[in-house]
C-alpha cells in the first residue's frame, strides 16, 4: 500500500474555528506524540485557518515539552521546524491555510494563537496532523 496515506497519519483539531475578536492569546489542546492508543509519531503538521478576518493580526505559537501539562513547555526553536511558523497580517487573508512542520524530540506540542491589533477580529482555527508512526497502520 504504497499510496495509502491515511493509514500513516492522525488528524486532529487542536483549536476549534472560531471567532478572535480580542487581543489574547488563545491556547489548543496539548497534543501528545506518544498517545497509547496509537504507536508514536515522529513528526507534525500543524495548520493555521482562517475564515472572515476583518482585522488584526494572528501568529501561530509552539511550545513544547517532556511534561503533559507543559509546565517544562519552551517556544519551539526554528531548528526543529519545517518552514516558518504561520501568520495572517491582512484582511485580504479570509479562507486560507497555512502550515509549520514540527520535528522536535519533545512529547508533547501545543499551538495558540496569539491576535494583536483587533478590534472586529476574524474567524480561526488550527488543526494538527500527526505522522511518521512508528507502527502502521495508525488506527486513526
Amino acid at each position: 500500500m504504497d499510496y495509502d496515506l491515511k493509514s500513516s497519519i492522525q488528524a486532529n483539531v487542536v483549536l476549534a474555528f472560531d471567532a478572535i475578536s480580542t487581543d489574547t492569546t488563545t491556547d489548543g489542546d496539548i497534543i501528545d506524540k506518544e498517545s497509547a492508543a496509537y504507536s508514536p509519531f515522529k513528526s507534525i503538521v500543524f495548520t493555521l485557518v482562517s475564515g472572515t478576518i476583518t482585522d488584526g493580526d494572528y501568529a501561530l505559537k509552539l511550545v513544547h515539552g517532556d511534561e503533559s501539562d507543559l509546565s517544562d513547555g519552551v517556544d519551539v526553536p526554528a531548528t526543529s521546524l519545517i518552514g516558518t511558523l504561520p501568520a495572517y497580517t491582512d484582511d485580504a487573508d479570509d479562507d486560507k491555510s497555512l502550515s509549520v512542520g514540527y520535528i522536535g524530540k519533545k512529547r508533547y506540542v501545543q499551538a495558540s494563537i496569539v491576535s494583536t491589533n483587533t478590534s472586529t477580529g476574524g474567524l480561526l482555527g488550527v488543526i494538527a496532523i500527526k505522522g511518521n508512526p512508528s507502527v502502521k497502520p495508525t488506527g486513526a
